[in-house]
């Protein structure tokens, strides 16, 4: 600390001499406040959630884990006996926080109770994880239920005991406007009901068994299914009283890809009932479920009806062969659209040169005598000929345009991903999770390229179509994304993308390693009490943290700050951009003083002062700065740092002293010119005057010699 009087001694100090010391004295200041700071943590106690839930993980119970999650026994002191299990979700991942709030909230005898969802500290390891926690199934699953009852099962037996109950609880999901999506006989429980297991914990759809999933679902990745609809909770039931009639050899020897090729083929009826009899009282059922559009598909009230007697009279449906001739691409042959855009996706350099060379187009004119289809695909091959040779991502966008066109129904393609509108938040979270960055950039890519807006248009086609609110949600965020992606600024880009696509995401900085955090008072407590620790060394602010404040507060425009472009040493310095966002974010939360983080920042700034130019201007900000720290508002920084308008009167004096400068130089260089002259002409003139000298002495020499005749 500076002694009294040392002001006046540091004035006489050469600038940089005068800048070490202040700059010394006003750190010196900030640390010993952030040596003593230690603001107080909420005393949360260790492995209970809500304070009402224990959760007890030294009784892991991994016969209810999930692909994504693991299962531990909980208890609550309320009711001692009550058998629960808790969830622990992975922090990269997001459970489904609209089912989970929707389901809190319900009662029904077939759907297993979801008592509570939240944040929880835990012990092992120390961090806090979102925790869910369900009633503990009462009965056995139904794969070991079914594998003890007499075979074959009573058709009267199936509709009362499974059909019934669990068509009642899929109606239930389909009021609350959602999807189960994990509709299998691992996840349905049965007890003295059928209980229909949890569905919240992963993606709708992640971990369902590809034979029960909806044709329109089958071929997309697992984080990429979308929420999708009733319809594929029917469909699910559908398959799950197959396997019930015929038991698992049913399915045997059955691939993702040979289920899809044979449905493509002989229709869905035909490839899930695999030519074998049903019992005669199921035909109108099975056909009426087992349908390749969901829009065909049965409804509660038909099943109800069903179930009361009523007979529909279903046909079985007819093979979906559409084509004339198959379309031969090597050894295979697609004898539908669809088929057809499933094969062409398999390999896209082959597919690039079957739409440039018109082969396609032929096809479709040829075979399916389809001539809207055909002159579509003949435009975009006349487009993607135009770019051939060319590098980057529209020759891509053309291919993906055809697939969409060929099968509008089926997942959007690209390369070796495939997704529904509706999935592509939860497979950014999962690509990014899995590390997977180029496939994360493609799907930039794909969202920065409008083709959502192409695929909305091939569904509108379809006089039925309404988009679904999960789909409308979607459009809706990726219209205001299409500008952030190719920002590649803080608080935009892949990152701004992650939590846009998914709100309730928890920051997946670095820097929070082992926290949930996933709201602005948690994200600036916890820079806040981390400060300290961190001061000396990093920036209170790294690519997730300003994508996540960005997202929050919903900014739109790149974090420029042009009140300092006159100086770009600070307007492009991370710690006063950290600053300018967490003034903005301090400023929405209205939240307490956060005393470390201003400490935090006024030791990153300091430094960057140095690119005034101004010597008594960097002097009085820098304690201008320290001292507005101890205040632990951001804004009353900001308002000093980037609001102060400095750096245009800085800059217009520094350009004065330039000016100025080079004016006293010339001045300086004529006047030294002139004195070199001077002295120049000095030194010529008393030669010349000593030449003349001497040779007056010589005359005069000469003529005595001449008179004394020498």
């Amino acid at each position: 600390m500076a002694k009294p009087g040392a002001r006046d001694d540091m004035e006489n100090l050469p600038a940089h001499g005068a800048d070490a010391a202040g700059n010394a004295r006003e750190t010196a200041k900030l640390y010993e406040f952030l040596h003593r700071y230690a603001p107080s943590r909420p005393g949360a106690k260790h492995d209970m959630l809500s304070d009402r839930y224990r959760i007890d993980l030294a009784l892991p119970l991994p016969e209810w884990n999930t692909r994504l999650t693991r299962a531990y026994a909980a208890t609550t002191p309320a009711d001692p006996g009550r058998l629960l299990m808790a969830h622990v979700c992975p922090p990269e991942h997001a459970p489904r926080r609209r089912a989970i709030s929707l389901l809190q909230s319900l009662t029904h005898r077939y759907i297993l109770p979801l008592v509570a969802a939240g944040v929880a500290e835990l012990s092992r390891p120390e961090e806090q994880r979102f925790v869910v926690i369900h009633e503990r199934p009462a009965g056995k699953r139904l794969k070991e239920f079914l594998a003890g009852q007499p075979a074959p099962l009573d058709p009267r037996f199936l509709c009362d005991y499974l059909i019934a109950p669990l068509a009642a609880a899929i109606h239930q999901f389909a009021e609350l406007d959602t999807a189960h999506g994990l509709i299998n006989p691992d996840n349905i429980y049965a007890g003295d009901v059928p209980v229909l297991g949890p569905c919240v914990l992963e993606p709708c759809g992640y971990a369902q068994p590809f034979a029960y999933e909806a044709p329109e679902r089958l071929l997309a990745l697992p984080a990429g299914k979308g929420d999708g609809s009733a319809a594929q909770d029917y469909y699910a039931l559908a398959v799950v009283a197959l396997y019930a009639l015929h038991g698992p050899a049913h399915f045997e020897g059955i691939t993702p890809e040979s289920l899809a090729r044979t449905m493509f083929r002989e229709g869905v009826y035909a490839a899930l009932t695999r030519h074998r009899d049903v019992p005669e009282a199921f035909d109108d059922f099975f056909r009426g479920l087992l349908t390749q559009h969901p829009n065909d598909r049965w409804d509660y009230a038909h099943i109800k009806s069903w179930l009361e007697g009523k007979r529909f009279n279903v046909l079985e449906p007819p093979p979906p062969a559409e084509a004339v001739r198959p379309f031969e691409c090597g050894d295979q042959r697609a004898y539908t659209r669809r088929e057809l855009a499933y094969v062409l996706s398999q390999d896209w350099n082959k597919m690039a040169a079957l739409v440039q060379n018109g082969q396609i187009m032929h096809w479709v004119s040829a075979s399916l005598r389809d001539r809207e289809l055909s002159d579509n695909i003949a435009h975009l091959s006349r487009h993607t000929l135009e770019l051939t040779g060319r590098k980057g991502t529209q020759l891509a966008e053309q291919l993906i345009c055809v697939l969409m066109l060929l099968d509008p129904k089926g997942p959007i393609r690209l390369k070796n991903m495939s997704f529904h509108v509706d999935g592509i938040d939860s497979l950014s979270v999962d690509l990014y999770a899995a590390k997977e960055q180029h496939d994360l950039q493609m799907l930039a890519t794909f969202i920065g390229s409008n083709l959502t807006a192409y695929w909305l248009e091939q569904q509108r086609k379809d006089e039925a179509y309404t988009a679904p609110a999960a789909v409308a949600a979607i459009l809706t965020r990726i219209d205001r994304l299409r500008a952030y992606i190719r920002n590649a600024g803080y608080g935009f880009g892949i990152e701004r993308m992650l939590y846009d696509l998914n709100p309730e995401l928890p920051c997946l900085s670095p820097m929070f390693s082992g926290e949930h955090i996933h709201t602005l008072p948690a994200l600036l407590t916890r820079l806040d009490r981390m400060a300290a620790a961190r001061a000396q060394d990093d920036d209170p602010i790294d690519r997730h943290i300003a994508a996540f404040i960005a997202s929050r507060l919903g900014i739109a425009h790149d974090l420029r700050i042009h009140e300092l472009a006159a100086l770009p040493a600070l307007a492009d310095n991370r710690a006063v951009i950290a600053l300018h966002l967490l003034s903005l974010a301090q400023k929405e939360t209205e939240g307490l003083p956060l005393p470390g983080i201003t400490h935090w920042l006024a030791l990153r700034i300091l430094p960057a002062l140095e690119s005034i130019h101004s010597r008594i201007l960097r002097q009085k900000l820098g304690a201008l700065l320290a001292d507005r720290a101890g205040s632990g508002y951001t804004q009353l920084l900001a308002d000093l740092i980037v609001n102060a308008g400095y750096a245009g009167a800085d800059l217009a004096g520094f350009h004065k002293a330039q000016l100025a400068y080079q004016a006293n130089a010339v001045k300086i260089d004529a006047y030294r010119k002139g004195t070199q002259i001077s002295q120049q002409s000095a030194r010529v003139g008393f030669a010349m005057a000593k030449a003349f000298a001497y040779l007056a002495v010589a005359f005069i020499l000469l003529s005595i010699a001449r008179e004394n005749g020498l």
